[in-house]
């Protein structure tokens, strides 16, 4: 009776939205999205530099391998109690490695790689680019990794700027 109530409040396109999500990510959960072409994943030396410099990244990719804007991509974020850059008005959350709730000011970088380079992404805005957004291609994993200290790290960083200049116009 209870799971007839959401429903019968929600009015059409409102369910069928809610339709269109549960089909999709029944779509998303099938076993070959939960497969990784190998030369997508970051090796094991590289999470435990990222982790090393105080950031958080799991082990394994969070976005399926057939994501469009990211296959196979690893979230990397920026723990609050780390320091570093501080996003104005971005207060995030997420479950830290003790399956604990942690807090981030910065949005998160998505690392992936398609085989031949890698990609950093930060995607705020919808349909963006916006301030503040990027999609950078890497030749090396060295390259991808000094991109992410300096977003997190580098007060001067262009695209950090960008992003704190648009939310002091926005205030």
């Amino acid at each position: 009776m209870d799971d007839e109530l959401p429903s019968k409040a929600m009015g059409k396109n409102a369910k069928r939205m809610r339709e269109k999500l549960l089909r999709e990510a029944a779509e998303a959960d099938r076993p070959e999205n939960r497969t990784h072409p190998k030369e997508c994943l970051l090796p094991p030396e590289f999470i435990q530099k990222i982790r090393a410099a105080g950031l958080f990244i799991d082990d394994f990719p969070f976005f399926v391998s057939t994501h469009v804007a990211t296959p196979s991509g690893y979230p990397v974020i920026l723990p609050a109690e780390i320091g570093g850059n501080h996003g104005c008005d971005i207060e995030g959350y997420y479950i830290d490695a003790d399956g604990k709730d942690a807090k981030s000011f910065m949005p998160s970088v998505i690392v992936w790689g398609d085989g031949s380079q890698w990609h950093t992404v930060v995607q705020q805005y919808a349909p963006g680019p916006g301030p503040g957004d990027f999609r950078h291609t890497h030749a090396s994993l060295d390259e991808a990794y000094a991109d992410l200290m300096s977003y997190f790290f580098d007060h001067s960083n262009l695209n950090f700027q960008a992003m704190v200049n648009a939310s002091r116009v926005e205030s």
